[in-house]
């Protein structure tokens, strides 16, 4: 998996990297086609920022999967980055569910 990171309005830290990938990750064993095709054919685009309104204490994660001819989204926010990646990472193993039916 390749992941690439843009920020708008927060800066990611090392160990907020390490957290989403860990939890995005575990995706992998939800379908056969993104733990068996190539490393760089799976790519995840992670976008992170602070809420909508100025100064609030909430971080929203975007996230887009890519890989074999699909593409899925999912968006969440959260009073910490955890919060918002366990959300994503739950919407997007139900859209993958839904895929494998």
């Amino acid at each position: 998996m390749i992941f690439s990171y843009r920020e708008d309005g927060y800066e990611t830290s090392d160990k907020d990297k390490e957290l989403i990938e860990k939890k995005l990750v575990k995706l992998e064993k939800f379908d056969n086609r993104l733990n068996q095709a190539d490393e760089d054919a799976v790519k995840i685009h992670v976008n992170l920022f602070r809420g909508k309104k100025h100064n609030s204490p909430n971080f929203g994660l975007r996230v887009q999967l890519t890989f074999t001819g699909n593409s899925l989204r999912a968006e969440a926010s959260g009073e910490t980055i955890a919060n918002a990646v366990d959300e994503v990472e739950r919407k997007l193993r139900m859209q993958i569910e839904k895929l494998k039916s």
